[in-house]
């Protein structure tokens, strides 16, 4: 089972890490590894404590946190896109001991910072190696995006050797990561899912092509440039993706991609079939999953079966969908997905025991997300719980009525929520942003929306708004 060691043996002046700037090799990689390695340790640092990482999409980002993970030693990302007291909680919460960063900080709430450039360089450089393993001995402590409350990090004890082999070879084997692999980023390093299949790409001996930012056409001439084999995404690439002109989309070879994986938000139909019709035959997945864990995922031809469906359960894995009493529901009627995997790393939320009971039932665990199995056991989801409207004694779920609003041509995007009632409890409204020259008026929207919803489930008001708002991540906020 070869990881990075192995690669930098093996294929020493292979292409690791790749920016338009710039090359890392498998055997610079691991030597920088270990010195970062070498580093944390002299500072007294050790298995299970936490180093942070405040960077944008940059080589010494993925090279320190991924080095860190094969000491044992925990890297805790924050999202660049976070305010300064953001910042400082996550920096406190955490209790990393110590920084590494793109930017400088007016507050730094850390004695031990070290800037990426030539600050880094320079602790490289004077740095003893320490010993390594082949694997990531764990994952990130990521912060979720806090939409009930502040944020809490995601935590996973490390594991030994071989549990580190036995997870790295899982992922690779699901998603056919090997050593001809060029993946390209082009969502932020800080985030899991983007980290997680980087992380895995290096272990396979493949190589991963750096984006500092997502660019649409930038992103179609990289993959025909280099040859790009896979990349994750979130449906709002994509969106941007099909933005573009159709001479661009159609300049560009993309035969090379052999897996474009998607989640992290509901897409539209329409925007999945183009993405399916643009793409190579069967390279296009989605999966469902957050960061605590990953529960399903779909490929090109179950989803044109199965349309709006997020799949079937990854191998070992179980979907459980209950009722409030923890009672298992009938085939097709909603209820709260539970995900269960007993070979799965177990998570905790940091610091936060109440929440962390409330996660799990068993050996099962559930972010709050609701759906339901239809009579072949594909999951389709209808929202979270916590979002959920009910307005006179019925339950809406948003998510049921956004896809509804978003088959409509004038509409880019939807937020639908709930506001207080005297009467019903609660009140079902919308906010749309219109597609780029399109004209759209609400209260006709709403004449649209009454020939395809439920009385109850059509906002009673849809306005129209420059952009939504949404969360450090990038989610929407209702």
């Amino acid at each position: 089972m070869a990881g990075i060691a192995h690669w930098a043996a093996a294929t020493p002046d292979a292409a690791a890490i790749v920016t338009l700037a710039r090359q890392i090799t498998f055997d610079d990689l691991n030597e920088r590894q270990k010195r970062i390695a070498g580093f944390a340790r002299a500072g007294g640092l050790g298995t299970g404590d936490r180093v942070a990482v405040l960077s944008g999409n940059r080589p010494e980002s993925l090279e320190a946190t991924v080095g860190l993970l094969r000491a044992g030693i925990v890297p805790v990302p924050i999202n660049p896109l976070l305010t300064e007291p953001e910042i400082a909680y996550v920096l406190e919460d955490s209790q990393a001991s110590l920084l590494f960063t793109d930017r400088r900080l007016e507050h730094p709430v850390l004695d031990r910072v070290v800037t990426f450039g030539d600050a880094y360089e320079r602790v490289l450089d004077e740095a003893e190696p320490a010993e390594l393993g082949d694997f990531a001995r764990g994952r990130p402590m990521h912060y979720t995006s806090g939409t009930t409350g502040r944020s809490k990090g995601v935590w996973v004890d490390p594991v030994d050797d071989r549990d580190a082999a036995r997870l790295s070879t899982a992922f690779r084997s699901l998603w056919g990561l090997d050593a001809d692999e060029v993946h390209l980023v082009c969502s932020p390093l800080a985030h899991s899912a983007p980290h997680r299949f980087a992380m895995r790409t290096l272990e396979a001996g493949g190589t991963v092509v750096l984006q500092s930012k997502f660019d649409a056409h930038s992103m179609l001439a990289g993959i025909e440039l280099v040859g790009v084999t896979s990349t994750f995404v979130v449906p709002t690439h994509l969106e941007r993706i099909l933005a573009l002109e159709p001479k661009i989309l159609r300049a560009h070879d993309l035969s090379s991609m052999r897996t474009l994986a998607h989640a992290g938000a509901p897409i539209r139909n329409g925007t999945k079939r183009k993405t399916i019709e643009l793409f190579p035959d069967g390279s296009v997945w989605e999966f469902y999953g957050s960061t605590e864990g990953q529960a399903t995922r779909i490929s090109t031809a179950e989803w044109l079966r199965k349309p709006g469906s997020v799949g079937t359960p990854v191998p070992g894995a179980e979907i459980l969908v209950l009722d409030d009493r923890g009672n298992e529901v009938e085939r097709g009627e909603v209820g709260q997905i539970w995900i269960r995997d007993p070979g799965a790393e177990t998570f905790s939320y940091w610091g936060d025991e109440a929440k962390t009971r409330a996660a799990w039932k068993g050996d099962a665990f559930t972010v709050g997300d609701l759906g339901y199995l239809d009579e072949d056991g594909y999951l389709f989801l209808t929202g979270r719980k916590h979002d959920t409207i009910i307005t006179g004694g019925v339950n809406v779920y948003p998510q049921e009525v956004e896809t509804v609003l978003l088959e409509h041509p004038a509409v880019a995007e939807v937020v639908v929520f709930g506001v207080p009632h005297d009467e019903w409890g609660q009140e079902v409204r919308a906010h749309v942003v219109a597609a780029p020259n399109m004209p759209l008026d609400g209260e006709r929207l709403r004449e649209w929306a009454r020939d395809r919803l439920a009385g109850f489930k059509c906002p009673r008001y849809i306005e129209v708004v420059a952009e939504l708002e949404r969360t450090a991540t990038g989610k929407i906020k209702r």
